[in-house]
């Protein structure tokens, strides 16, 4: 493999990726931004980008912030890992086809690269090779596939290449490789791995590399008992004499393919002996793999490991430093190409192609071969039956085409499956799936199909229909054809008609309560398409045609339990935090029931949603029009899903879907009107101009009763002319957040006029980062000057050097000004603006919060704001100036003005270079009766232990410091013992204290004393901004 630094050091390659961000239009350079800041996306440990530096970078500034914090190689699988969740395929495969072109020079110009060598081939080897061959083609003759199956590939020298670039040799001295290939259950991880080790097998590939390649199999390797390392490896050995001394003579010449690594609970199953010093001790088969997967047992050897992504999950954290590799399964022009072929007429099948692909969970299911399959068999029965509806405006649901393909699969197969003797059979069988998901087992053993009683010819009957499969190399095993089937019988299980739950302990329905409330946490992978399926099968019409095909009556009160649950939600506030609200309406939209999405939406009081495609858009338009008490909804319109401009005349087919969105949009923003929504946060959202008009008309409608709305970051931004006319005297608006756009002259002009409005309510608004001028900032304060109830103003984040702030003050002639709170963090601000800033605090009566954070003040501007802060008519109560360059001498002037200062309750200094001298200088003031100040932050501000002692003697003292923030600082435990000493006294009012999380330990054991006295007193080690309790500003 290619190091990060070969490819970072590759003539041309910076100027061929600068090449791909520059050809982004502006709306996908924005997503791309966007994008970065989601964990998920990042190379594995790494730090996010902060918005402030993403926010106004072009191309060239973007390309360096990706180098700074992803050098090498990173920097192309960061942009790569993007541009895939972008969906922009056709760039993708240029940048992976010019990875692998570099990575290829940056081999070849290697010194210290291995040559392949040339191992003379003995007897036993040879033997050896065949017996695996002959083992991994015996797995695929026992892997059938349907018979109108379409095979769209096959071996080719492309398929080779690929293969071998998977485990390319690597430089001299290299860590030995461990290879993680990840992917959806069924997309080909199997397929991959088991073609790799029969290449080696034949000769094709890697036969100068490794002497010998293991294939271990989790279906098998989960049915073993106790074995020992040596064991394990000779069940595949062609006769008894193994021979284990020449594996471990050269064991950088093995590789294991652990196939399903995700099928063995594994645990933290590692051994107590010395790692790799027994192969012969026998132990759980378990803990062989653990010992194996940790490089513990042969740490020179390479390995290549396949899983699902919840078990790639877990797997990330076990293995050293792996080397991920995602599996995508069929491409888009794969799955088109398959239905294409499937149906065989090209007009229909393009048809029903335009149709799924307003559902991106059927397009993503058909990823993997077998559900693709069952998609396109299921939309082909669905065809036959009712072609006007199964292609009707909109997508299939999932839950209908699966329950399609089984009804008919059923229909032909023997009575034995579909007579009423059958359904205990039924009920043991879905009852079967649903314990494996809860259990995370998809492989089932003859002992557990006893437990359930199912019979061999019931079993039999479902193998031969391909809902089951044989296990290979697990004897008397079965799995389910796809993951997908066992999500759908076990969704089933829990429709029919029972009292017993899959699990044995709880009744059935409080069992589906625990894994619904648990699908919607997010807290179980293997559920979330089984509730989908669930609430699919609850639609009166499939569960008819399901009954009549299994033989099994459906339990009629179903609907109605999910109604408790959802009731149960909202009594409790469960509807909150983690939910996944659409994961909700996906689940609601495929029932297709109005009624029952009415009933379960009826007392929703909350949503927050995403929509980042088509069918996200279908679905909020269907389950928001039925949430008739909702209060707050966070909305955002990703991935230009209404910004889609098309060049197709009127009334074709591409239009007709654009209208059809279009109305969808109308749908979701008739909730706005409904008089009960009073907070909307419309942040990051990405409209077309229709859309925004629609937008604007509804928010501007005499119904609409918002009293906060958020509008961060949203596209276009011209819209805000149109919303600044639409809500001028609008009475009920207290909040407007309009952060992040970009407010020119032209478009602020129409915003700021509705603050000069008489009936104007608004209170508090906020325009942070939009890039003001100089001009827009005075028209700004000239508005601000015929209102009267505006009291909270943040300019955060604005270039405010040539702005004139003593315009905020209140003009001769006009009202009182009611400004409370005042923002200019990271304003640019300078010691020559603090004499506006200095009249300001005593012109503005009302004036109690003024945040100054982030602007080179200096000493210099500190002394002239000082000087307003001991005048009377002064009654600022929060002031932050942390990253203000602060010195000693700016504490000086500090500390007088708390002298003569009654008023100040809070005041931040963090960030700056304050010193022992300069805290000293704040103590002997704050040691004062008059002294008011309850919170002082003094994060990292070059403190150490000699600081110690006067604090000490202030908490001593003080009647009114309740907070203290000493983070960053090197105070050392001596410096922290000294401070201790008046913590331990009942008349200290100290409730919460900053240390650093080595000097937390330092104390834990007295502050457990202090809290078993009564006292409240909190060491924390990290400030949460986030809670407003300890956020200082507002």
């Amino acid at each position: 493999m290619a190091s990060p630094a070969g490819i970072s050091g590759h003539d041309g390659a910076r100027d061929q990726l600068l090449s791909h961000l520059r050809g982004l239009d502006p709306w996908q350079l924005e997503d791309f931004k966007l994008a970065l800041q989601c964990p998920e996306l990042l190379p594995e440990g790494a730090r996010r980008i902060p918005w402030a530096d993403l926010r106004a970078a072009g191309p060239a500034d973007l390309l360096c912030l990706l180098e700074e914090r992803f050098p090498g190689r990173r920097t192309w699988e960061a942009a790569l890992r993007v541009f895939e969740d972008l969906r922009l395929s056709s760039l993708c495969e240029q940048m992976r086809a010019e990875l692998h072109e570099m990575s290829q020079v940056c081999r070849l110009q290697d010194p210290n690269q291995e040559e392949p060598e040339t191992v003379e081939e003995t007897a036993h080897r040879r033997r050896y090779r065949e017996r695996l061959r002959t083992r991994i083609l015996a797995l695929w003759d026992c892997t059938p596939w349907p018979e109108d199956h379409i095979y769209l590939r096959h071996v080719t020298q492309r398929e080779h290449a690929e293969l071998q670039g998977l485990l390319r040799p690597r430089g001299a001295g290299a860590p030995p490789l461990t290879m993680l290939l990840e992917g959806a259950a069924g997309v080909g991880k199997t397929t991959l791995a088991t073609k790799l080790v029969l290449h080696w097998a034949e000769g094709v590939l890697f036969r100068g590399r490794f002497s010998y390649v293991f294939y271990i199999s989790g279906h098998r390797l989960a049915k073993l008992g106790d074995i020992s390392f040596a064991g394990l490896l000779a069940l595949d050995w062609p006769d008894s004499q193994v021979p284990v001394e020449e594996f471990r003579a050269h064991p950088e010449r093995l590789l294991f393919v652990i196939d399903g690594a995700e099928e063995v609970t594994l645990g933290s199953k590692g051994s107590a002996s010395r790692p790799g010093a027994d192969w012969y001790q026998e132990l759980p088969a378990a803990s062989i793999l653990f010992r194996l997967l940790k490089k513990e047992l042969v740490p020179e050897a390479t390995l290549l490991v396949t899983a699902g992504p919840p078990g790639g999950r877990a797997l990330r954290g076990l293995l050293l430093r792996p080397c991920r590799v995602g599996i995508p399964g069929f491409t888009e022009g794969d799955r088109r190409e398959y239905l294409r072929r499937f149906l065989g007429d090209p007009d229909v099948a393009e048809e029903a192609w335009r149709r799924m692909r307003g559902s991106e969970t059927l397009v993503r299911l058909c990823a993997a071969p077998l559900a693709c399959w069952a998609v396109c068999a299921g939309l082909k029965r669905q065809l036959a039956g009712s072609p006007a509806s199964a292609l009707a405006l909109g997508a299939p649901t999932p839950t209908s085409l699966y329950a399609r393909l089984f009804c008919s699969l059923l229909a032909g197969a023997e009575p034995g499956l579909r007579t009423g003797s059958s359904a205990g059979q039924w009920r043991a069988f879905c009852s079967l799936a649903a314990e494996g998901l809860w259990l995370a087992a998809f492989t089932f053993a003859g002992d557990a199909l006893e437990r359930w009683r199912l019979e061999a010819p019931f079993i039999d009957g479902l193998l031969r229909l391909q809902i089951l499969r044989r296990v290979s190399d697990c004897e008397h095993c079965v799995t389910f054809a796809h993951r997908s089937f066992q999500e759908f019988f076990g969704a089933l299980f829990y429709v029919l008609w029972g009292a017993r739950g899959s699990l044995g302990g709880v009744p059935r329905h409080q069992e589906m309560r625990r894994w619904l409330n648990h699908a919607f946490a997010d807290a179980n992978p293997y559920w979330r398409q089984m509730v989908r399926f669930f609430f699919g099968l609850l639609g009166t019409d499939l569960a008819r045609q399901l009954e009549e095909a299994v033989g099994c009556r459906m339990s009629p009160g179903v609907a109605d339990e999910v109604l408790d649950w959802a009731e149960e939600l909202e009594r409790c506030g469960a509807v909150s935090g983690r939910f996944d609200f659409l994961w909700l309406f996906q689940c609601l939209h495929e029932t297709q029931d109005e009624n029952l999405a009415r009933r379960v939406l009826n007392h929703l009081p909350v949503a927050d949603l995403d929509i980042q495609g088509c069918e996200h858009l279908r679905v909020s338009s269907f389950c928001l029009k039925h949430c008739p008490k909702l209060r707050k909804l966070r909305l955002s319109v990703s991935r230009r899903v209404l910004e889609k401009k098309w060049t197709s005349g009127l009334g074709t087919p591409e239009m007709r879907v654009a209208d059809f969105r279009m109305h969808q949009w109308e749908d979701i923003c008739s909730v706005f009107c409904s008089g009960n929504l009073s907070e909307l946060d419309l942040s990051n959202s990405k409209l077309s101009t229709a859309s925004m008009m629609r937008l604007c008309l509804k928010l501007g409608n005499p119904r609409c009763r918002l009293q906060k709305l958020a509008w961060k970051s949203m596209a276009p931004v011209e819209g805000l002319r149109k919303l600044g006319l639409l809500l001028r005297g609008d009475r009920h608006l207290t909040h407007l957040d309009l952060s992040s756009n970009s407010l020119d002259a032209a478009v602020s002009r129409g915003v700021f006029r509705m603050l000069g409005h008489s009936a104007c309510g608004l209170k508090y608004l906020w325009l942070e980062s939009c890039g003001l001028s100089t001009e827009v900032c005075h028209q700004l304060f000239t508005e601000l000057g015929r209102n009267s109830s505006l009291s909270f103003l943040s300019l955060a984040d604005n270039d405010l050097s040539h702005v004139e702030l003593a315009r905020l003050r209140e003009p001769p002639g006009t009202a009182t000004c009611a400004l409370k709170e005042l923002s200019l963090e990271k304003g640019n601000l300078s010691a020559a603006a603090c004499e506006d800033l200095a009249s300001l605090l005593t012109s503005t009566p009302r004036l109690t919060r003024l945040c100054l954070g982030l602007n080179p003040l200096g000493d210099e501007g500190v002394q002239l704001l000082c000087g307003s802060l001991t005048r009377p008519e002064c009654v600022l109560q929060r002031l932050d100036l942390s990253h203000c360059s602060l010195t000693v001498a700016g504490c000086r002037e500090l500390a007088h003005a708390l002298k003569c200062n009654g008023h100040l309750k809070i005041l931040d200094v963090g960030n700056n270079d304050v010193q022992d001298e300069g805290l000293k200088e704040l103590c002997r003031v704050l040691k004062s009766p008059s002294c008011v100040l309850q919170t002082l932050g003094l994060e990292k501000c070059s403190l150490t232990a000699a600081c110690c002692q006067p604090l000490s003697s202030v908490l001593r003292s003080s009647k009114s410091l309740e907070n203290l923030n000493l983070l960053g600082n090197d105070l050392g435990p001596d410096g922290v013992s000294r401070l201790w000493m008046p913590l331990r006294k009942s008349t200290c009012k100290l409730r919460k204290l900053g240390l650093e999380k080595d000097l937390c330990s330092v104390v834990s054991a007295e502050l457990e004393k202090l809290h078993e006295k009564g006292c409240f007193l909190r060491v924390k080690s990290q400030w949460d901004f986030n809670d407003p309790e300890e956020r200082w500003w507002w």
